[in-house]
């Protein structure tokens, strides 16, 4: 994201600073170079790190570092959370992503797969540990609230993302119409396209209030797939139970509502329909934060933090996406080293600086 800002790009180009760092992981990793495995005194605690995404990895990276046991406890069958089930091959290879994740393994990390906190885990399991990180990420995708959207032939860019990460068989038809305007929509398209469909996506904004990467928004354009914006569906229309087209109106953006946004305004009477073998809805992502206790005060699919990561209940930290905090993997980094650094000083039971 500094690149946007760079200065130096009055003067001729912005540093290429994702380029620069990409081009040394990759000449590290060519050359077999890993990061050095200091010796640290062995610490005594041990701490449960809930979700293997980049927040709960990260954590349980430093955290090893520092000395600790660390399990990592994960909901699905393999590890990487998000970065391995809802970012497309294209933009993270999982083959990168699989040789980093065992770096943090050989640190000594342990792992247990297939272990989804409220099924199978309680937070009563994880009483032995003196120290807890929260990072479950937001797996669970906003309904559309519209009629007939329960459809067959409707599904979620987040469950339509991990069945093609999985490597599962996937079939689409040709028309499909994504819905939203942020990362998710875009890799949806972008990942229909590269499956045989011919996606088109459709926004209810217009493309200066588009959250997704402008260059993927671009890239998704030059590749073929056509923006609508100014555009909301109202219905999804099923023949025999399944979908076979999408009512929509047109809109004209209103005041800004609580996000600084113009609200998009339906204008009546525009009503039109679209055919479609497939609708694929991202319209935004939460959590499934129903097994944690009430005593986190949770409110929005999020869990309030202080600026260390420190939730209410003492020993629990929080961190990625469930948090107060842009959902980018960056920032869920950022929150994963910064939680590290207080459990650290949390279990030493130093004075938090």
């Amino acid at each position: 994201p500094c690149e946007a800002s760079c200065n130096r790009g009055d003067f001729d180009d912005s540093l290429s600073i994702n380029s620069l760092e990409r081009f040394m992981a990759d000449m590290a990793s060519k050359h077999g170079r890993k990061p050095p495995q200091k010796k640290r005194e062995k610490r005594p605690e041990k701490v449960a790190v809930i979700g293997s995404g980049p927040a709960g990895l990260t954590c349980a990276y430093h955290l090893a570092r520092l000395g600790y046991g660390v399990t990592v406890f994960e909901a699905l069958a393999v590890l990487g959370g998000m970065l391995r089930v809802g970012i497309p091959e294209y933009r993270l290879p999982k083959k990168v992503l699989g040789e980093e994740i065992d770096q943090i393994l050989e640190l000594g990390v342990k792992a247990e797969i297939n272990a989804r906190l409220g099924d199978g885990l309680s937070m009563e399991d994880l009483k032995d540990y003196p120290a807890i990180f929260l990072a479950l990420g937001n797996h669970k995708s906003r309904n559309l609230g519209v009629e007939g959207e329960e459809a067959q032939g409707v599904m979620s860019g987040v469950e339509f993302l991990k069945n093609v990460n999985l490597g599962k068989e996937v079939t689409l038809g040709k028309r499909v119409a994504v819905i939203g305007g942020g990362n998710t929509a875009v890799d949806a398209a972008r990942a229909a396209l590269r499956v045989g469909a011919k996606p088109f996506l459709l926004y209810r904004r217009t493309r200066e209030e588009m959250p997704a990467f402008a260059a993927e928004v671009h890239e998704a354009e030059e590749e073929g797939i056509e923006i609508s914006f100014l555009v909301s569906p109202v219905k999804a229309v099923s023949q025999n139970g399944r979908v076979t087209q999408l009512e929509c109106v047109k809109n004209r953006l209103g005041p800004p509502d609580e996000d600084g946004r113009r609200r998009p305004v339906e204008i009546k009477g525009s009503n039109f329909t679209l055919d479609v073998d497939q609708v694929i809805t991202a319209v935004g992502e939460g959590a499934d934060l129903s097994p944690l206790p009430k005593k986190l005060g949770i409110k929005d699919d999020t869990i309030p933090t202080d600026e260390r990561g420190a939730t209410k209940q003492a020993g629990v930290f929080a961190g990625g996406d469930v948090i107060l905090q842009p959902h980018t993997v960056v920032h869920a980094i950022a929150s994963g080293k910064r939680a590290a650094i207080f459990i650290d000083s949390h279990l030493r039971k130093q004075k938090w600086e």
